[in-house]
């Protein structure tokens, strides 16, 4: 059947997994691609490329007319050029993002923008922020990033960088040091990539051996998972409960400063361990925010498109572009 309406192509380059899509202008994904990121600038640009390409092939197939394509990425960014600067949680030092796909879309629109910015515009247009002037979007995954609607406009910053709230200090001690370099970053303790890193310092530093650690969780330290510290929470391990009250605390500053700092009237939690773990990773927190908040604390609700928060977003900058990125044309 041949698609009413023009087709846009999407993507979401996270630090682990690259997702595509071809849509309509609804917002109805007609076709995805998933794929393990690829390492390295040039090799991810190749991968970004081949899937455009295929992406492609598959519109002409439909017989729809590709017009657009929105991306959502991990950062630090420049949206100017749509350049992705030297990831620290992706070994890439540069990623032109933007010239590659407007070389395979020979020159039409490419919209590019960090990708928890990404999900928060696609929450605001396409899902429960719809409707609200002020809201704040936290991811909590492989990384912790966000983004925000302020007073009806999407804040974006001076090269796209606002709202980095993964690298807000919620440990001025600086026990732990951040993939950026920074210390004390919520990123280095409490998101995928850095709570097993967390929790063998935490355990050291309440006199838990190595042994005990291995013993609770199953498997050799170097190998813990958040999925095996969340197991062991939910089989009700004293260890893993203990740790996970750390985190929840940590987790409950890291919200606080959102709220205080945007002052919104909704605020939307996703990213996997978040949306995996919600009764221990975020709720466990949402107990706590009261110790922590100025502002009142709004509504929070998990991510409406789960997984797909990126993407959605992205086919959202494709099919409506903000004035910020269009300077209002």
């Amino acid at each position: 059947m041949r698609p009413e309406g023009p087709l846009v192509l999407a993507f979401d380059i996270g630090a682990t997994w690259l997702r595509a899509a071809l849509a309509d202008e609804k917002g109805h994904v007609l076709h995805r691609l998933t794929e393990r990121t690829a390492g390295g600038s040039r090799a991810l640009e190749a991968q970004l490329a081949r899937l455009a390409q295929e992406l492609l092939g598959r519109a002409q197939a439909l017989g729809g007319n590709v017009v657009a394509a929105g991306v959502g990425c991990i950062g630090p960014l420049d949206i100017r050029e749509g350049v992705i600067l030297g990831p620290p949680n992706l070994p890439a030092e540069r990623v032109e993002v933007g010239r590659v796909l407007r070389e395979v879309l020979n020159g039409l629109p490419v919209y590019v923008l960090n990708d928890c910015t990404t999900a928060c515009y696609g929450e605001w247009l396409l899902g429960a922020g719809r409707g609200v002037r002020n809201l704040a979007y936290v991811a909590i995954g492989t990384g912790i990033g966000g983004g925000a609607v302020v007073d009806g406009r999407l804040l974006l910053g001076w090269r796209g960088n606002a709202a980095e709230i993964g690298h807000l200090v919620v440990d001025a001690r600086g026990r732990l040091r951040c993939g950026c370099g920074g210390l004390g970053h919520w990123e280095a303790y409490c998101s995928g990539a850095g709570m097993p890193r967390f929790l063998a310092r935490w355990a050291s530093e309440h006199g838990l051996t190595q042994h005990e650690l291995e013993a609770a969780f199953g498997k050799e330290l170097a190998r813990i998972t958040v999925e095996d510290i969340s197991a062991a929470a939910r089989k009700g391990h004293p260890i893993a409960l203990r740790f996970l009250e750390e985190v929840a605390l940590l987790n409950a500053a890291g919200l606080a400063s959102v709220i205080n700092a945007f002052n919104p009237e909704l605020l939307i939690v996703g990213g996997s361990v978040a949306l995996e773990n919600y009764e221990l990773v975020v709720e466990k927190a949402l107990d706590r925010l009261d110790e922590f908040t100025l502002n009142q604390v709004p509504p929070v609700r998990p991510a409406t498109f789960g997984r797909d928060a990126v993407l959605m977003g992205a086919i959202a900058l494709a099919t409506r572009p903000p004035e910020e990125l269009t300077g209002g044309r």
